[in-house]
């Protein structure tokens, strides 16, 4: 009795693993295998990936970079547009400061006037260009500038201490030795406010006033910002507020 014995062998299946290349050489590298365990198969360990090749594929994205750009740029005009949005807001409450206080709009750059100090020394308010100046016409004689007096020093020695800003009082009397003996007189001869005399009693006219008292406003550039027509509380805490807002 014969046995049966297959003619053919069956092809037992390749189990050799494919082979990743070497990172150094380029050429297929071995298989790595592991001792197999006792009375198993051995282990084949999976190879390293190359890591050439992720290299090559990792590089600049254009995309990225155009998305992140437009990002930044978008984000750059909204700021902007919302700063600019406020600007109109901040000059409002500006404006709001000096509201108490009644100014009359006025603009433009001021007219050159005559002006000299209380010993003769000529000045001239260019002197003062780069401060903001509170300009008051006055005299002797007038009866409300008397009465606002008080007020305008307040404000100078509340702005004293500032080098930004000029409180000045220009007295448009004819006679100059009456403005020493009246500041005497008021208790105004150490006042902080700085007192000239204009050498045309109309000089007033010149800045548009047809009565006195009236007070300007300059700024450091030489340019009218407002003028306030009649006597003005100019020591009270409003007025200060007024002038500050202006700075």
């Amino acid at each position: 009795m014969t046995s049966d014995t297959p003619s053919e062998a069956k092809a037992a299946p390749d189990l050799a693993p494919s082979r990743a290349p070497d990172l150094a050489t380029g050429e297929p590298a071995e298989p790595q295998t592991e001792p197999p365990a006792t009375g198993g198969q051995p282990r084949v360990l999976i190879p390293a990936p190359d890591l050439r090749k992720a290299k090559a594929t990792r590089g600049v994205d254009p995309l990225g970079i155009a998305a992140t750009l437009t990002f930044v740029l978008v984000g750059g005009l909204l700021v902007f547009g919302f700063a600019q949005a406020l600007v109109p807001a901040v000059e409002a409450q500006l404006g709001a400061a000096c509201r108490p206080l009644t100014p009359t709009p006025k603009s433009g750059a001021i007219p050159a006037i005559e002006l000299e100090e209380l010993d003769g020394t000529p000045v001239s308010l260019d002197d003062f260009r780069g401060k903001f100046l509170v300009v008051n016409f006055w005299a002797t004689w007038c009866e409300p500038c008397t009465r606002e007096w008080p007020d305008l020093d307040m404000l100078g020695s509340r702005m004293a201490e500032r080098d930004d800003v000029a409180v000045i009082a220009i007295s448009v009397d004819q006679d100059p030795a009456l403005v020493g003996p009246y500041l005497e007189r008021m208790g105004l001869r150490e006042s902080a406010v700085r007192v000239l005399r204009a050498k045309d009693p109309e000089a007033y006219k010149l800045f548009g006033s047809e009565k006195i008292p009236d007070t300007y406003f300059v700024n450091a550039q030489g340019e009218f910002e407002a003028v306030f027509i009649n006597v003005r509380e100019w020591g009270k805490a409003k007025a200060v507020r007024c002038v500050e807002s202006k700075v």
